[in-house]
């Protein structure tokens, strides 16, 4: 699988971060070409041929038709009119903005997606299909989410020419991915929400998501969607999201400390001994708990990172005279450098306390430049009060708007305690628990059976000690109750990282598989007529996503170590 770049094309922005989400979604088997060094020869060696939005001339829209008209396989996004026209699609010059995207339900290719309309926010060109073609339109956009006669547009189509196959996207996937996740880069340092005055990332969501969507997973529904016409176009191995074949979603459990005392920290702590779950704690500057607490319950496998506040913080008094954005770089590198000094260790993963954000993506360079690799800063405040604020609970890099990935993961936060039942706070709705558990069951129930999405939520230990338990607790219950484990965010960023850094390679008689670090278990998606042999692996059947492949996991996996998976048609 060839995915193409065009360095010097200024609409193809989102290449790279398209190779982001490719591994995300567990393919990794894919190179990677400039558009100046691609022949003929080239793209014949190629079982998929990826193309991003880019300006391609006659001469490689030409060779890109003779690929596909050859038996070639390509997927392409926003292409170019003079290729779209090669394969029965002509220009209207028509276009949708914040369109939406309507997969067909009865298209068999998409059979067990969840086909809900979602939301695509960038823009969507319009194509006629000529006569004579023979296409097949998987997906349409249209200007809303409910059915309209007259406004609606090809938004996904299958070609066929000759012994090939294409599909097209008319609109610019891995932006519209940037979007669902980021939000509105025009919104940076501005406050829309109505609360406090404090920027945070919530900020960047409003005028932009539709609330009523907040239950999906707008852009992980999007990437599945992708995962899934890579395998109908070329099937392949493609990586599970965790390590266990049964394991189908996991809690990721965050808690941010708020000054709160050690007996309440005990109290959480309590709670997640009870069910042999770990949590990963957000210190404050001046916390109650001191090393020798740290060093005993990190024996019992929870981590310690660090919460950067202010000065005033400290003192409750969140309003600034200064504004936030003169503040939030030195807030940053005082708090993790304060604790490293104090506790020995470069944090790895952060949350801000009150969620400060900076601009865009600025305080995530920063982050990255302190060490920190993963942040859970998007989390769902008013009025994304619950759910996927963040269109996904998978970790993904960052993208600037010019397409430059940085080097730190974002893990959406779906819900924290305050914002559902606190009794006085003005972004609470102030539920009953018996309420929010209704509410929090389904979203856990979907990511289980449907999704596969993880969940992370928060629980700040003088919440929990106070009012929340039976809130924390239910939704604790629930997820084990669905085989999810529970686990720290820095334990899930030790298996985001090293799920990210396998290689598989295809030869004449199967799979390699090549790790860099040790890994207990890796599980792998195979298309269902395979029949696979490895060393050191337990192999079953299951259907995800409606979808029947062949599940082989792989234990005990060294550092360095290549794996072979030699596999046989079934018979």
């Amino acid at each position: 699988m060839l995915l193409i770049h065009a360095k010097n094309d200024p609409h193809s922005l989102y290449s790279h971060y398209l190779a982001e989400i490719l591994q995300l979604e567990g393919f990794a088997d894919f190179t990677e070409l400039d558009l100046a060094e691609i022949q003929a020869t080239t793209l014949t060696q190629q079982d998929l041929v990826i193309l991003p939005r880019l300006s391609a001339t006659q001469a490689e829209a030409e060779l890109l038709y003779d690929y596909v008209a050859q038996g070639g396989r390509l997927l392409a996004f926003l292409p170019d009119a003079k290729l779209a026209r090669r394969f029965g699609l002509t220009a209207n010059w028509q276009g949708i903005d914040q369109g939406w995207l309507h997969p067909n339900p009865e298209d068999p290719v998409l059979q067990g997606l969840c086909v809900e309309p979602v939301q695509i926010i960038v823009p969507a060109v319009g194509w006629s299909l000529a006569a004579d073609a023979a296409v097949t339109v998987m997906a349409q956009v249209r200007p809303g989410k409910t059915e309209t006669t007259t406004e609606r547009q090809p938004g996904i189509v299958l070609s066929r020419i000759g012994d090939g196959e294409a599909i097209f996207f008319a609109y610019d996937l891995p932006h519209a991915i940037a979007r669902l996740r980021q939000g509105n880069p025009e919104h940076a340092d501005l406050s829309y929400a109505g609360l406090d005055g404090i920027y945070r990332p919530s900020e960047l969501f409003v005028g932009q998501l539709d609330v009523d969507q907040m239950l999906l997973p707008q852009a992980d529904l999007q990437t599945a969607l992708l995962a899934r016409l890579i395998e109908r176009l070329a099937p392949r191995p493609r990586l599970w999201y965790y390590p266990e074949a049964s394991q189908h979603s996991v809690v990721i459990m965050t808690s941010d400390d708020d000054w709160s005392t050690i007996e309440q920290f005990e109290a959480l702590l309590a709670g997640l001994r009870k069910r042999q779950a770990h949590a990963t704690f957000y210190v404050v500057p001046e916390t109650k708990i001191n090393q020798k607490l740290m060093d005993a319950w990190a024996a019992e496998g929870h981590t310690f990172s660090v919460h950067p506040a202010l000065d005033s913080d400290v003192h409750a008094e969140l309003a600034t005279q200064d504004p936030q954005s003169r503040l939030v770089a030195g807030m940053l590198q005082t708090n993790v450098a304060r604790h490293s000094r104090d506790y020995g260790h470069t944090p790895q993963t952060i949350r801000q306390h009150a969620v400060r954000w900076l601009g865009y993506v600025d305080a995530a360079r920063l982050l990255t430049d302190l060490g920190i690799e993963m942040e859970l800063n998007y989390i769902s405040v008013h009025p994304f009060s619950l759910g996927y604020m963040s269109g996904s609970g998978r970790p993904l890099r960052f993208v600037d708007t010019d397409g430059e990935i940085i080097n730190c993961y974002q893990q959406p936060t779906l819900w924290t305690e305050e914002v559902l039942i606190h009794p006085r706070f003005v972004f609470s709705f102030k539920w009953t628990v018996e309420r929010a558990l209704l509410e929090t069951d389904k979203i856990i129930q979907r990511a289980a059976r449907e999704f596969y999405t993880p969940i992370i939520f928060n629980s700040h230990p003088v919440s929990f000690a106070t009012y929340s338990s039976p809130l924390i607790e239910g939704c604790w219950d629930t997820a084990l109750a669905e085989g999810m484990q529970i686990v720290s965010a820095d334990e899930w960023l030790a298996w985001t990282k090293a799920r990210n850094s396998i290689q598989i390679e295809q030869d004449a008689d199967g799979y390699t598989v090549y790790t860099p670090q040790s890994i207990p278990a890796l599980t792998l998606l195979l298309p269902n007529q395979i029949a696979p042999q490895a060393d050191h692996a337990t192999v079953s059947r299951q259907q995800l996503w409606g979808q029947d492949y062949i599940v082989i996991t792989l234990n005990n996996l060294a550092a360095g170590e290549r794996r072979k998976i030699i596999t046989a048609p079934k018979g």
